[in-house]
Protein backbone atom coordinates (compact mmCIF):
# COMPACT_ATOMS: atom_id res chain seq x y z
CA UNK A 1 0.00 0.00 0.00
CA UNK A 2 1.33 3.22 -0.88
CA UNK A 3 2.68 4.81 2.41
CA UNK A 4 3.00 8.47 1.15
CA UNK A 5 6.53 8.76 2.70
CA UNK A 6 9.20 10.90 0.32
CA UNK A 7 11.90 9.23 2.85
CA UNK A 8 15.34 9.43 1.41
CA UNK A 9 17.37 8.13 3.82
CA UNK A 10 15.47 4.75 4.09
CA UNK A 11 16.15 4.58 0.35
CA UNK A 12 19.48 4.53 0.40
CA UNK A 13 19.57 1.63 2.70
CA UNK A 14 20.95 -0.92 -0.15
CA UNK A 15 18.48 -3.13 0.13
CA UNK A 16 15.02 -3.48 -1.81
CA UNK A 17 12.99 -3.66 1.03
CA UNK A 18 14.18 -0.61 2.49
CA UNK A 19 12.79 1.27 -0.88
CA UNK A 20 9.61 3.37 0.59
CA UNK A 21 6.54 1.80 0.92
CA UNK A 22 8.42 -1.94 0.79
CA UNK A 23 8.97 -2.05 4.73
CA UNK A 24 6.09 -2.26 7.11
CA UNK A 25 5.15 0.34 9.19
CA UNK A 26 5.88 -1.81 12.63
CA UNK A 27 9.65 -2.81 11.12
CA UNK A 28 8.61 -6.57 11.25
CA UNK A 29 9.99 -7.55 7.61
CA UNK A 30 11.15 -10.93 7.53
CA UNK A 31 12.39 -11.33 4.18
CA UNK A 32 15.97 -10.39 2.64
CA UNK A 33 16.01 -7.31 1.14
CA UNK A 34 18.14 -8.41 -1.80
CA UNK A 35 16.40 -11.54 -2.97
CA UNK A 36 15.12 -11.97 -6.37
CA UNK A 37 16.66 -8.09 -6.64
CA UNK A 38 16.49 -7.17 -10.61
CA UNK A 39 20.06 -5.58 -10.93
CA UNK A 40 19.18 -3.48 -13.99
CA UNK A 41 17.29 -1.48 -11.63
CA UNK A 42 18.53 1.38 -9.47
CA UNK A 43 20.38 0.57 -6.85
CA UNK A 44 18.86 2.96 -4.57
CA UNK A 45 14.99 2.61 -4.94
CA UNK A 46 15.40 -0.21 -6.81
CA UNK A 47 12.29 0.60 -8.92
CA UNK A 48 13.68 2.69 -12.10
CA UNK A 49 15.82 1.58 -14.55
CA UNK A 50 19.93 2.54 -14.07
CA UNK A 51 20.38 5.62 -16.12
CA UNK A 52 24.04 5.36 -17.61
CA UNK A 53 23.73 8.17 -20.35
CA UNK A 54 26.17 10.09 -18.51
CA UNK A 55 28.47 7.29 -16.92
CA UNK A 56 28.52 3.64 -18.14
CA UNK A 57 29.22 2.18 -14.90
CA UNK A 58 26.49 4.09 -12.99
CA UNK A 59 24.31 1.90 -10.88
CA UNK A 60 21.34 4.79 -9.94
CA UNK A 61 18.32 5.84 -11.99
CA UNK A 62 18.53 9.13 -12.85
CA UNK A 63 16.23 10.50 -10.16
CA UNK A 64 18.29 9.03 -6.95
CA UNK A 65 21.47 10.78 -8.83
CA UNK A 66 19.75 14.18 -8.70
CA UNK A 67 18.65 13.49 -5.36
CA UNK A 68 22.03 12.58 -4.08
CA UNK A 69 23.54 15.42 -5.20
CA UNK A 70 20.88 17.73 -5.16
CA UNK A 71 21.92 19.37 -1.87
CA UNK A 72 25.58 19.93 -3.43
CA UNK A 73 27.12 22.76 -4.53
CA UNK A 74 30.35 23.71 -6.02
CA UNK A 75 33.39 23.27 -3.68
CA UNK A 76 34.41 26.33 -5.06
CA UNK A 77 31.58 28.03 -3.18
CA UNK A 78 33.20 27.48 0.12
CA UNK A 79 34.95 30.85 0.26
CA UNK A 80 35.80 33.11 3.52
CA UNK A 81 33.38 35.90 3.49
CA UNK A 82 35.61 39.01 2.71
CA UNK A 83 37.20 37.52 -0.41
CA UNK A 84 33.39 36.63 -2.03
CA UNK A 85 32.34 40.36 -2.24
CA UNK A 86 34.33 43.45 -2.12
CA UNK A 87 32.95 45.33 0.39
CA UNK A 88 31.82 49.03 -1.05
CA UNK A 89 29.14 51.63 -0.84
CA UNK A 90 27.08 50.78 -3.82
CA UNK A 91 23.85 52.23 -5.63
CA UNK A 92 22.58 49.51 -7.78
CA UNK A 93 20.91 51.63 -11.14
CA UNK A 94 19.45 50.50 -13.94
CA UNK A 95 21.35 50.59 -16.84
CA UNK A 96 20.22 51.12 -20.63
CA UNK A 97 18.64 47.72 -21.88
CA UNK A 98 18.46 46.06 -18.61
CA UNK A 99 15.60 44.34 -16.74
CA UNK A 100 13.79 43.61 -20.06
CA UNK A 101 11.55 41.75 -17.42
CA UNK A 102 10.91 44.29 -15.17
CA UNK A 103 7.76 43.18 -14.48
CA UNK A 104 8.67 39.82 -13.62
CA UNK A 105 11.38 41.25 -11.00
CA UNK A 106 8.95 43.03 -9.26
CA UNK A 107 6.37 40.50 -9.08
CA UNK A 108 8.71 37.88 -7.74
CA UNK A 109 8.95 38.77 -3.98
CA UNK A 110 4.45 39.11 -4.58
CA UNK A 111 4.91 35.83 -6.86
CA UNK A 112 6.82 33.94 -3.74
CA UNK A 113 4.57 35.45 -0.87
CA UNK A 114 1.26 33.91 -3.14
CA UNK A 115 2.87 30.52 -2.51
CA UNK A 116 4.38 30.34 -6.34
CA UNK A 117 7.85 30.09 -4.84
CA UNK A 118 9.52 28.62 -8.03
CA UNK A 119 7.93 30.33 -10.76
CA UNK A 120 9.46 33.47 -8.53
CA UNK A 121 12.97 32.39 -8.38
CA UNK A 122 12.91 31.32 -12.23
CA UNK A 123 11.48 34.28 -13.20
CA UNK A 124 14.58 35.64 -11.73
CA UNK A 125 16.76 33.29 -13.39
CA UNK A 126 15.55 34.39 -16.48
CA UNK A 127 16.38 37.84 -15.84
CA UNK A 128 20.00 36.58 -14.46
CA UNK A 129 20.73 34.78 -18.05
CA UNK A 130 19.68 37.84 -19.72
CA UNK A 131 21.77 40.59 -17.30
CA UNK A 132 24.23 38.72 -15.64
CA UNK A 133 25.39 42.19 -14.14
CA UNK A 134 22.14 42.78 -12.05
CA UNK A 135 23.23 42.41 -8.37
CA UNK A 136 19.71 43.14 -7.03
CA UNK A 137 17.92 40.79 -8.77
CA UNK A 138 20.68 37.82 -7.57
CA UNK A 139 20.32 38.89 -3.92
CA UNK A 140 16.09 38.95 -4.61
CA UNK A 141 16.77 35.43 -5.56
CA UNK A 142 19.46 34.69 -2.73
CA UNK A 143 16.77 36.22 -0.43
CA UNK A 144 13.96 33.89 -1.90
CA UNK A 145 15.93 31.29 -2.07
CA UNK A 146 16.89 31.35 1.65
CA UNK A 147 13.45 32.57 3.02
CA UNK A 148 12.17 29.28 1.57
CA UNK A 149 14.58 26.46 1.98
CA UNK A 150 15.52 26.45 -1.70
CA UNK A 151 19.68 26.64 -0.60
CA UNK A 152 20.50 25.57 -3.94
CA UNK A 153 18.71 28.69 -5.32
CA UNK A 154 20.17 30.79 -3.02
CA UNK A 155 23.85 29.13 -3.09
CA UNK A 156 23.78 29.38 -7.29
CA UNK A 157 22.75 33.32 -7.08
CA UNK A 158 25.81 34.24 -5.11
CA UNK A 159 28.38 32.36 -6.55
CA UNK A 160 27.17 32.98 -10.24
CA UNK A 161 25.72 36.32 -10.19
CA UNK A 162 27.55 38.20 -6.89
CA UNK A 163 31.40 36.66 -6.45
CA UNK A 164 33.86 39.52 -6.65
CA UNK A 165 30.80 42.32 -7.35
CA UNK A 166 30.75 45.36 -5.57
CA UNK A 167 27.15 45.52 -3.42
CA UNK A 168 25.56 48.08 -0.80
CA UNK A 169 27.12 47.69 2.58
CA UNK A 170 23.67 46.54 3.27
CA UNK A 171 23.00 43.85 0.61
CA UNK A 172 27.25 43.17 1.91
CA UNK A 173 26.07 41.90 5.41
CA UNK A 174 22.93 40.26 4.49
CA UNK A 175 24.86 37.58 1.82
CA UNK A 176 27.51 37.42 4.56
CA UNK A 177 25.17 35.97 6.94
CA UNK A 178 23.49 33.63 3.95
CA UNK A 179 26.85 32.13 3.39
CA UNK A 180 27.36 31.72 6.70
CA UNK A 181 24.25 29.48 7.02
CA UNK A 182 24.74 28.29 3.84
CA UNK A 183 27.78 26.79 4.74
CA UNK A 184 26.66 25.17 7.80
CA UNK A 185 23.83 23.73 6.29
CA UNK A 186 26.26 22.18 3.99
CA UNK A 187 28.90 21.16 6.12
CA UNK A 188 25.98 19.24 7.68
CA UNK A 189 24.99 18.16 4.26
CA UNK A 190 28.91 16.63 4.72
CA UNK A 191 28.71 15.31 7.51
CA UNK A 192 25.71 12.97 6.81
CA UNK A 193 27.30 12.27 4.14
CA UNK A 194 30.59 10.84 5.71
CA UNK A 195 28.40 9.24 8.44
CA UNK A 196 26.66 6.84 5.92
CA UNK A 197 29.91 5.89 3.88
CA UNK A 198 31.35 4.87 6.98
CA UNK A 199 28.27 2.75 7.42
CA UNK A 200 27.81 1.18 4.06
CA UNK A 201 30.58 2.03 1.72
CA UNK A 202 31.80 -0.92 2.74
CA UNK A 203 29.01 -3.19 0.95
CA UNK A 204 30.14 -4.21 -2.48
CA UNK A 205 27.70 -4.48 -5.40
CA UNK A 206 28.44 -8.48 -5.25
CA UNK A 207 27.79 -8.64 -1.57
CA UNK A 208 24.82 -7.08 -1.62
CA UNK A 209 23.09 -10.43 -1.96
CA UNK A 210 24.56 -11.09 1.61
CA UNK A 211 23.52 -8.46 3.45
CA UNK A 212 20.97 -9.17 6.10
CA UNK A 213 18.01 -7.26 7.51
CA UNK A 214 19.71 -7.18 10.86
CA UNK A 215 22.96 -5.46 9.14
CA UNK A 216 20.91 -3.34 7.60
CA UNK A 217 19.05 -2.14 10.80
CA UNK A 218 22.15 -2.10 13.17
CA UNK A 219 24.15 -0.18 10.48
CA UNK A 220 21.47 2.29 10.43
CA UNK A 221 21.12 2.85 14.10
CA UNK A 222 24.49 3.26 13.89
CA UNK A 223 24.07 6.38 11.30
CA UNK A 224 21.19 7.52 13.92
CA UNK A 225 23.94 7.29 16.64
CA UNK A 226 26.51 9.51 15.03
CA UNK A 227 24.03 12.01 14.34
CA UNK A 228 22.07 12.22 17.07
CA UNK A 229 26.26 13.59 18.58
CA UNK A 230 25.37 16.57 17.04
CA UNK A 231 22.34 17.28 17.91
CA UNK A 232 22.84 20.78 20.00
CA UNK A 233 26.33 21.10 18.47
CA UNK A 234 27.54 24.32 17.05
CA UNK A 235 28.53 24.62 13.59
CA UNK A 236 25.47 21.92 12.64
CA UNK A 237 22.43 22.80 10.74
CA UNK A 238 20.03 21.15 13.64
CA UNK A 239 16.57 21.28 11.63
CA UNK A 240 18.75 19.22 8.65
CA UNK A 241 20.46 16.71 11.40
CA UNK A 242 16.58 15.95 12.62
CA UNK A 243 15.52 15.65 9.23
CA UNK A 244 18.51 12.61 8.62
CA UNK A 245 17.44 11.52 11.68
CA UNK A 246 13.98 10.91 10.95
CA UNK A 247 14.84 9.56 7.50
CA UNK A 248 17.00 6.57 9.01
CA UNK A 249 14.57 6.10 11.86
CA UNK A 250 12.73 2.45 11.34
CA UNK A 251 9.75 2.96 13.88
CA UNK A 252 7.34 5.32 12.28
CA UNK A 253 6.37 7.33 15.68
CA UNK A 254 10.08 8.10 16.31
CA UNK A 255 10.32 9.14 12.72
CA UNK A 256 7.27 11.57 12.66
CA UNK A 257 8.93 12.78 15.82
CA UNK A 258 11.90 13.52 14.15
CA UNK A 259 10.31 15.45 11.54
CA UNK A 260 8.40 17.34 14.01
CA UNK A 261 11.57 18.55 15.35
CA UNK A 262 12.61 19.11 12.06
CA UNK A 263 9.81 21.19 10.60
CA UNK A 264 9.41 23.67 14.59
CA UNK A 265 13.39 24.36 13.85
CA UNK A 266 12.09 25.06 9.74
CA UNK A 267 9.12 24.69 8.08
CA UNK A 268 9.99 24.80 4.70
CA UNK A 269 11.05 20.96 4.70
CA UNK A 270 8.58 20.47 2.41
CA UNK A 271 8.48 16.76 2.10
CA UNK A 272 9.12 16.14 5.48
CA UNK A 273 5.53 18.09 6.09
CA UNK A 274 4.59 15.72 3.03
CA UNK A 275 5.19 12.87 5.04
CA UNK A 276 3.59 13.81 8.44
CA UNK A 277 0.72 14.68 6.37
CA UNK A 278 0.62 11.41 4.88
CA UNK A 279 1.30 9.70 8.16
CA UNK A 280 -1.94 11.07 9.67
CA UNK A 281 -4.35 10.24 6.45
CA UNK A 282 -2.59 6.67 6.68
CA UNK A 283 -4.61 6.67 11.06
CA UNK A 284 -7.40 8.02 9.19
CA UNK A 285 -7.06 11.28 11.27
CA UNK A 286 -8.15 13.45 7.76
CA UNK A 287 -9.15 16.52 9.05
CA UNK A 288 -5.68 16.45 10.98
CA UNK A 289 -3.71 15.77 7.53
CA UNK A 290 -5.55 18.58 6.09
CA UNK A 291 -4.74 21.17 7.93
CA UNK A 292 -1.23 20.13 7.76
CA UNK A 293 -1.39 20.65 3.90
CA UNK A 294 -3.11 23.47 3.88
CA UNK A 295 -0.30 25.42 6.08
CA UNK A 296 2.15 24.16 3.71
CA UNK A 297 0.46 24.13 0.87
CA UNK A 298 -0.45 28.21 1.23
CA UNK A 299 3.18 28.81 1.67
CA UNK A 300 4.29 26.29 -0.93
CA UNK A 301 1.50 25.52 -4.11
CA UNK A 302 5.06 24.06 -6.02
CA UNK A 303 5.94 21.49 -3.97
CA UNK A 304 5.89 18.11 -5.74
CA UNK A 305 5.82 16.32 -2.53
CA UNK A 306 2.60 18.46 -1.17
CA UNK A 307 1.04 18.11 -3.85
CA UNK A 308 1.24 14.48 -4.22
CA UNK A 309 -0.51 13.88 -0.29
CA UNK A 310 -3.08 16.45 -0.84
CA UNK A 311 -4.31 14.47 -4.18
CA UNK A 312 -4.42 11.26 -2.10
CA UNK A 313 -6.41 13.11 0.69
CA UNK A 314 -8.69 14.56 -2.01
CA UNK A 315 -9.46 11.16 -3.51
CA UNK A 316 -9.97 9.31 -0.32
CA UNK A 317 -12.45 12.08 0.83
CA UNK A 318 -14.04 11.61 -2.57
CA UNK A 319 -13.21 15.38 -4.28
CA UNK A 320 -11.92 13.59 -6.93
CA UNK A 321 -11.68 16.30 -9.47
CA UNK A 322 -10.04 17.84 -7.14
CA UNK A 323 -7.47 15.04 -6.16
CA UNK A 324 -6.63 14.55 -9.74
CA UNK A 325 -6.07 18.89 -10.31
CA UNK A 326 -3.73 18.00 -7.21
CA UNK A 327 -1.60 15.08 -8.97
CA UNK A 328 -1.66 16.40 -12.54
CA UNK A 329 0.21 18.92 -10.78
CA UNK A 330 2.46 17.00 -9.11
CA UNK A 331 2.87 14.91 -12.23
CA UNK A 332 3.67 18.18 -14.36
CA UNK A 333 6.20 19.43 -11.77
CA UNK A 334 7.93 16.34 -10.94
CA UNK A 335 7.13 12.92 -12.57
CA UNK A 336 10.16 11.17 -11.27
CA UNK A 337 9.20 12.07 -7.56
CA UNK A 338 8.40 9.06 -5.03
CA UNK A 339 4.87 7.41 -6.08
CA UNK A 340 3.68 10.61 -8.34
CA UNK A 341 3.25 8.63 -11.10
CA UNK A 342 1.45 5.88 -9.21
CA UNK A 343 -0.67 8.79 -7.52
CA UNK A 344 -1.37 10.07 -10.95
CA UNK A 345 -2.90 6.77 -12.45
CA UNK A 346 -4.80 6.33 -9.42
CA UNK A 347 -6.45 9.51 -9.99
CA UNK A 348 -6.95 9.01 -13.49
CA UNK A 349 -8.97 6.05 -12.70
CA UNK A 350 -11.01 7.36 -10.00
CA UNK A 351 -12.28 10.09 -12.61
CA UNK A 352 -12.89 7.17 -14.91
CA UNK A 353 -10.25 7.89 -17.10
CA UNK A 354 -9.24 3.95 -16.90
CA UNK A 355 -7.57 4.20 -20.59
CA UNK A 356 -5.57 6.84 -20.23
CA UNK A 357 -3.85 5.06 -16.70
CA UNK A 358 -3.74 1.66 -18.42
CA UNK A 359 -1.47 3.36 -21.18
CA UNK A 360 0.31 5.27 -18.45
CA UNK A 361 1.27 2.14 -16.49
CA UNK A 362 2.20 0.17 -19.64
CA UNK A 363 4.26 2.58 -20.54
CA UNK A 364 6.06 3.34 -16.87
CA UNK A 365 6.32 -0.47 -16.90
CA UNK A 366 9.72 -0.76 -18.96
CA UNK A 367 11.57 1.21 -16.33
CA UNK A 368 9.53 1.51 -13.06
CA UNK A 369 8.41 -1.26 -10.77
CA UNK A 370 4.72 -0.55 -9.30
CA UNK A 371 3.76 -2.29 -5.91
CA UNK A 372 1.64 -5.20 -6.28
CA UNK A 373 -1.38 -2.83 -4.61
CA UNK A 374 -1.53 -0.98 -7.47
CA UNK A 375 -2.53 -3.19 -9.74
CA UNK A 376 -5.08 -4.62 -6.85
CA UNK A 377 -6.97 -1.02 -7.40
CA UNK A 378 -6.65 -1.35 -11.14
CA UNK A 379 -7.92 -4.59 -10.83
CA UNK A 380 -11.07 -3.24 -8.50
CA UNK A 381 -9.79 -5.33 -5.61
CA UNK A 382 -9.24 -2.69 -3.31
CA UNK A 383 -10.61 1.00 -2.64
CA UNK A 384 -9.36 4.00 -2.42
CA UNK A 385 -9.41 3.65 1.56
CA UNK A 386 -8.11 1.08 1.76
CA UNK A 387 -5.50 1.96 -0.51
CA UNK A 388 -4.79 5.08 1.48
CA UNK A 389 -5.68 4.42 4.83
CA UNK A 390 -4.07 1.68 7.39
CA UNK A 391 -0.92 0.14 7.49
Amino acid sequence: MENGYQNYGQQEAYGQGMAEGNIPNDGEYGGNFFQDLDYGLCKRCRRRSIDRSENPDSVLCRDCREELIRLKIPPVFYIVGAAVILMAAFTFAVSAGGFRNFGSYNNANGTAEEGYVLTAMDNLLEILEENPDNKDTAVKLADIGMEYGYYDYAAYAIQEYLVGKEVSDFQYAKVNGYITKLEIYYDTYDLYEEIWEEAFGDISYADEAEISPEDIYSRMDEVSRELSEYIGKDGYDQALLYYYLGNVSAETEEMMEYYEKCIALDPYYYDAQASIAAYYRRQGELERARQQLEEIYAVNKESFEVLRVYATLELVEGNLKQGLDYALQAYELYPEGNYVIDTYIVALVANGKTEEAEELVREYEEEYVFDDDLYAFLNGEMTLKEYYIGD
